[in-house]
């Protein structure tokens, strides 16, 4: 073949490289990716590049890995990844080359486990967001084995975050980019993330949004960010590189798989031409009486849908999003549509109103100093939720008094709809950075904690007030179940708890559609639409061990019962799947009404089909996967205080976090829910009948 001539490689061609007595010959493996429609030349020419490239590295023995031992911690705590070895790739082929490795030396005595998170607490001090920790609430996020020989590596990809080209409107990102990153990119080159795609919480990562099937608020057209997703880039479980279509059988592997097929580490977008607005509006605070009806009706006109509902206080409210016209003018006017939002739910503020928090959740858990008091401070809360003004995502700023700026609640205003869709964080370079604006941040109350033992004569630990949780559960509720379950939620404020306040708690659901994902929670026909149904609870951090050695368990929150029930009521009664990112230990491992059994058996069959063709070693699959796939598993005899950290259902009274423990208005006891309802068991009153 002449110099410079073109030749295209073919599978199973040998490539010599080297001068003679030093060369290496390399055969070039075409895989047989699958690909689709909205692949561009450009694409395929990038996955032949990127294949030979992957073919090449495999003449040279694998070389392990340099990592650092770490325990990595979630955003809120709740899980904790222990003995691990990091590695913290920049680019595919640094994965590629990582997981080669780990499969060539995976064997029976000494397996390995592999799981991804983008970062965690503990780790790149030089960027203080990235210490706010991963979502997961269960494990999913851990590599844990069945034996003490398992090496378990975690892939943590927090310098994966960059924008890698741009074709249009396609975007291709690497999986450590957040929400937040995207929009903020998006807004700058004149293009516009979907609405109704990104879920709330905007420093989220595009992958684990990808690989947990997580939504947005669409209900009828995209709700899901996966919806957006044209391509996936990812390094299977034997380090091969393959690149599919998200719509491909492969592709439906990937989104809402849980990583059991590989590590997606390049991801194209397709987002929309210009800067788009939109426009929110709320309800205002309704009556339940109708509920079901009112949000059957709403949702026949608008896609676009954030309830919050207090069934103990019989209140609802409903905020709408909708796409407006570009020349629909801000409202209010904003200080700048480049400042990325804060805050989350609630209005961003500074340590001493966060502590103020925590004391006020302090008291509504203890019933202190009075049951009275206690009560009517949960009534305050929940009026709270009602008020525009005071509860919401935040969507900008606009100019306050004294020319501080103040944040704009996403219940009622006109705003790019880069913005509209969710609120970050505590994001450094914002108005509000370091100022406490993220409840869960360590940082923020280790300044709270170490000004208060400053003002006391006698440091003492267990005076300070208490930092708090925000504790949620999810799950996808069919719509034609809606009628059904909101008359359930009526009757857990009327019977399971009569005339019980619900202790900084409250239900959240967002309208969403349907997809063809194999094990996506939104799993369904295209005339399905789904409710994304929340419980969601904020919960003072208060250690059973008065010393403070001991971080957990902690002592029982107030009001348990009702997540207990409602978990139970939405997977054994509604058959609704959880998210798989938001939702507990206990959901996952239960063999009374599997998870796995939630999906069609051969949606499962193709997912294990996928895996064994994919990852034979089942570097990806961990404990906890292997708990849904196999239905669940058995429960220990007795779990003492298991509820108080959400990871059993109590079979015995012990369990309900009773001995010698003051809980508030009494001890708990493991009861049947009252009659009337259904029969599942739940730590109530021990004077309960």
């Amino acid at each position: 073949m002449a110099a410079g001539q073109a030749y295209k490689l073919r599978s199973g061609d040998r490539i010599q490289l080297g001068t003679e007595g030093t060369c290496v010959q390399v055969q070039f493996q075409e895989e047989a990716a699958e690909e689709d429609d909205t692949m561009t030349v450009e694409d395929k020419l990038t996955a032949d590049v990127q294949r030979l490239a992957a073919s090449i590295k495999a003449v040279s023995p694998p070389k392990p890995p340099v990592t650092i031992k770490g325990t990595l911690v979630s955003a809120y705590g709740d899980t904790v990844c222990e003995n691990q070895e990091v590695l913290q790739p920049t680019s595919t082929a640094e994965v590629a080359a990582a997981v080669k490795a780990y499969y060539k030396s995976n064997s029976p005595g000494n397996p390995v486990k592999i799981r991804v998170v983008t970062r965690s607490r503990g780790f790149n001090a030089s960027d203080g967001y990235r210490q706010l920790g991963f979502h997961d609430r269960s494990g999913f996020a851990c590599a844990k084995g069945g034996t003490s020989k398992t090496k378990t590596i975690t892939l943590l990809t927090q310098n994966m975050r960059s924008v890698l080209g741009k074709n249009g409107v396609n975007v291709k990102v690497q999986p450590g980019m957040t929400v937040a990153e995207l929009q903020v990119y998006a807004t700058a080159n004149n293009l516009t993330v979907p609405l109704g795609t990104m879920p709330g919480y905007a420093d989220l990562t595009i992958g684990g949004l990808v690989a947990t099937g997580a939504h947005g608020f669409g209900g009828k057209g995209n709700s899901n960010v996966a919806d957006i997703v044209k391509v996936i880039t990812f390094v299977d479980g034997t380090g091969k590189l393959n690149r599919v279509g998200r719509n491909s059988r492969v592709g439906r592997g990937l989104a809402g798989g849980l990583g059991m097929l590989g590590v997606m580490t390049e991801i194209t977008l397709q987002l929309q031409p210009g800067l788009g607005k939109a426009r929110t509006w709320s309800t205002g605070a309704r009556s339940d009486k109708n509920m079901a009806q009112e949000l059957q009706d709403l949702w026949d006109k608008h896609s676009n849908m954030l309830i919050y509902w207090r069934p103990d206080i019989a209140q609802y409210k409903v905020v709408i999003s909708e796409v407006v016209p570009s020349s629909t003018p801000f409202d209010p006017p904003f200080i700048s549509t480049d400042l990325t939002p804060v805050g989350g739910f609630v209005k961003p503020g500074n340590d001493d109103s966060q502590q103020r928090t925590g004391q006020l959740i302090t008291a509504v858990h203890l019933d202190v100093p009075t049951a009275n008091f206690s009560k009517a401070l949960c009534l305050g809360f929940g009026a709270t939720i009602m008020d525009a003004n005071q509860f919401g995502w935040i969507l900008g700023f606009k100019q306050g008094s004294g020319g501080v700026p103040e944040p704009v609640i996403l219940d009622n205003a006109t705003g790019l709809t880069n913005r509209v869709q969710n609120s970050d964080c505590d994001n450094p370079g914002t108005p509000q950075s370091g100022t406490g604006g993220c409840f869960f941040e360590p940082a923020a109350w280790e300044r709270i904690h170490a000004k208060e033992l400053a003002a006391m004569q006698t440091p003492d630990p267990t005076k300070l007030t208490p930092s708090f949780s925000f504790e949620e559960a999810e799950f996808t509720l069919n719509r034609k179940n809606l009628s059904a379950f909101i008359e359930d939620g009526k009757l857990m404020a009327s019977k399971l708890l009569p005339g019980v306040c619900w202790p900084g708690s409250f239900f959240v659901m967002r309208t969403g559609g349907p997809t063809s994902d194999h094990i996506g929670p939104q799993f369904g026909s295209s005339s399905d639409r789904f409710l994304w149904v929340e419980y969601a609870q904020f919960r003072p951090n208060i250690p059973l061990d008065p010393t403070g050695q001991q971080a957990k368990p902690r002592l029982q929150k107030k009001a348990s019962a009702l997540q207990e029930y409602w978990e139970q009521l939405m997977v054994c009664k509604y058959k609704a799947r959880p998210h798989w990112g938001k939702c507990w230990s206990r959901v996952f491992t239960s063999k009374a009404c599997p998870i796995k059994d939630l999906y069609p058996a051969s949606n499962w069959a193709t997912q294990l089909s996928l895996q064994q063709q994919y990852d034979p070693a089942k570097l990806f699959e961990t404990s906890m996967l292997s708990a849904v796939i196999e239905g669940g598993v058995e429960k220990p005899a007795e779990l003492p205080f298991c509820t108080n950290e959400l990871g059993c259902y109590c079979t015995k009274d012990s369990e309900c976090g009773t001995t010698g423990v003051p809980i508030g208005p009494g001890p708990l006891c493991c009861q049947t829910a009252p009659t009337g309802m259904s029969p599942y068991k739940v730590c109530l009153p021990c004077t309960s009948s």
